[in-house]
Order: structure tokens, then C-alpha cells, then sequence
């Protein structure tokens, strides 16, 4: 990515492999998911260090380690990544809570990301994938986003109880359509939404929620039908803000929405005493910490949840089109590049 701007600012060239440091591991990238957020930086929407790779939902090979390395890495090991490089010798990077550590540096944004053949990480953002099981490798790029982010909202922050409802908006994208899936292996009761019926259809297929809503832009009062009036207990919010005063409304009093997507990052309006008077919650998730990253490759590799992505190969012009097909809202699942 060269600069900010449309998709002409990403640009095929041939680099050097990375070097490898004495704590750092080489990996051979095997799936680099293109997520949302991807289009949102390249448009200037996020902290930049140009020109930079984008990428970093990373599934890779070990290739090489450096001399600092735990044993634990072994050259042609499958493993996958943080979504970000933090220091560990930072006291501000309390572990649980590395991801909102302030001196943290997103992959794809202020350090070179996996739209690449190889690319050079420090082991302690890295888990192993011991047995990956019936998963293709490429299918492991979806750990640390799309599934780490619900993870973290449902069972850390929510700590959300089994037969609770969960109300998931934008459930064909690669947030939404995974956050269903997470949800249903945790015992909740699942509500979707989506604005198309064929994508519906999809989802029932995939994903199996208990009751899928199409809608043109309502959809609480349908939500409070399906829950015998009161509302949801939690609400993914995948789409952020062309939903959220709905997606508050369709909850119960006391409920919590978890905002994990943003599509249009323009300032939102909010309907302060909705909230208030019913003791709602707004909350923040962002990405996901090492544990949960770990929980995100149990659930693949046991097959609790089953990864919906097509491929497309390293090139200029597949990437490019990936980047507008996210932007027209034409995308199921995640899509995720796959180097030859």
C-alpha cells in the first residue's frame, strides 16, 4: 500500500524475504485474510506507516527461527498470529489484556503485513497449531480475526451464559457469519440478521441460527417477537453504525450491544436516553489476546466451527477486486489469499 486512497494504491511488487532477529520467526504465509478493516485503512481511516503490506488475519509455515526463540517453533510448524506486535517487557501489556496495550503496533498498518509470500513475526504474538486436524491450512488465517474478536466479546467481556439470546447483525460477513457459529458452540440461542434473502438462505445452511431476520432496516420489533417481548441479552454488532440504534433497541433492559465492526467510520448518532433508561451497554471489542487466539483454533480444529472463505491468489489485480467486492457489500464469509 503506497499511499491512502482507492484500490490503485495497492501495488504488486518484489521485495526482499524478511531478515529474521534473534526473537523473531520467519513464517510462509499459507492463508492472509482480507478483512474490512483493510479497506477502512487503505481509505486513511487508521494509524499508517507507508508504504506498509497490508494483512494481518495470518495462518504460516515456520521457515525460520531465530536464536532467541522457545523450542516450542520448529521449522514447517503451522501456526497463527495476533493481529499485532506488542512488547511483552512493556508493563502496560498486562497479559489478558494485550490487545488494548497503548504501545501496541497493528500488522498491515505500522508493520508489514501478510499480503505477501513470507513475512518475519515475534514468537510471543504466535500459537502453535499443533494438529489442525481436518482444517485446511490456509482455513487458520480466520483464527485471530473474524473468530477471535466474538470470542472475545461473547465469553471474556459478556462472559455470556449458556441459552442466552444473542442478536448477531450483519451475519454474511466474515465477523458475523463465524459470530454465529461461535455462538451456537457456546449454547446460546442465536438471532441474525442480514438485508438479503439469498444471503439468508446461506446462512441457514452454514451457520444454522435459530431464527434469521431479513430486513430493509428494522428489525428490533421482530427481535422482541422472537424473545417473547423482552429483547435480546447481547447483541454482536458487526456492522456498527448503519445498525446500532436498532440493533439497541432490540435489546432487552440491561442488555449489552458488543461493537466489533464499524463500515462507516463517519461520527454516529446515538439516542443517549434509550440507553439510559433501559441501563444498556455499549462495549467496545477489539481484536483478541493470546488466550482467546488459542480458544479460536480449538473451535477450527474440532470442527465447532466450520470456516466459510473462498481463495483467491497473491496477485494485484485479485486483490484489488477482494478489497471492492468488501466494499459493495458482496462478499460471504471472508476471503483469503492463498500465495502459490
Amino acid at each position: 500500500m503506497t499511499s491512502t486512497g482507492g484500490v490503485d494504491v495497492l501495488v504488486e511488487k518484489d521485495i526482499d524475504v524478511p531478515k529474521v532477529s534473534s526473537e523473531d520467526v520467519l513464517l510462509k504465509v499459507v492463508g492472509c485474510g482480507i478483512c474490512y478493516r483493510d479497506t477502512l485503512a487503505r481509505r486513511g481511516f487508521a494509524r499508517l506507516r507507508l508504504p506498509v503490506i497490508p494483512g494481518h488475519a495470518i495462518a504460516g509455515r515456520v521457515v525460520e527461527v531465530g536464536d532467541g526463540v522457545l523450542e516450542e517453533f520448529k521449522r514447517n510448524d503451522l501456526v497463527v498470529s495476533l493481529p499485532y506486535v506488542y512488547d511483552p517487557r512493556d508493563p502496560r501489556c498486562v497479559e489478558g489484556e494485550e490487545n488494548i496495550c497503548r504501545s501496541k503496533m497493528q500488522i498491515g498498518e505500522e508493520r508489514d503485513g501478510c499480503y505477501a509470500e513470507y513475512i518475519s513475526l515475534p514468537y510471543w504474538v504466535l500459537v502453535k497449531v499443533s494438529d489442525s486436524g481436518q482444517v485446511p491450512e490456509e482455513a487458520y488465517s480466520l483464527a485471530s480475526c473474524p473468530l477471535g474478536p466474538p470470542i472475545r466479546a461473547l465469553k471474556t467481556i459478556a462472559k455470556a451464559q449458556k441459552g442466552e439470546t444473542v442478536l448477531v447483525t450483519g451475519a454474511s460477513g466474515g465477523i458475523g457469519l463465524h459470530a454465529v457459529q461461535i455462538a451456537k458452540a457456546y449454547g446460546l440461542k442465536v438471532i441474525a440478521t442480514t438485508r438479503s434473502e439469498e444471503k439468508a438462505e446461506k446462512i441457514r445452511r452454514v451457520s444454522n441460527p435459530d431464527h434469521i431476520i431479513v430486513h430493509k432496516g428494522k428489525f428490533s420489533e421482530e427481535v422482541k417477537k422472537l424473545t417473547d417481548g423482552e429483547g435480546a441479552d447481547y447483541a454482536i454488532e458487526a456492522v456498527g453504525g448503519p445498525t446500532l440504534m436498532e440493533t439497541i433497541r432490540a435489546l432487552k433492559w440491561g442488555g449489552k450491544v458488543l461493537l466489533i465492526g464499524n463500515i462507516d467510520p463517519s461520527p454516529q448518532q446515538v439516542m443517549l436516553g434509550l440507553i439510559i433508561i433501559r441501563e444498556n451497554s455499549i462495549i467496545g471489542v477489539l481484536n483478541c489476546n493470546k488466550e482467546e487466539l488459542r480458544e479460536a483454533v480449538e473451535l477450527l480444529r474440532k470442527g465447532l466451527v466450520k470456516p466459510i472463505y473462498t481463495t483467491i491468489p497473491l496477485d494485484q489485480d485479485h486483490v484489488r477486486k477482494a478489497h471492492q467486492t468488501l466494499e459493495k457489500g458482496e462478499s460471504f464469509g471472508r476471503i483469503v489469499i492463498k500465495p502459490g
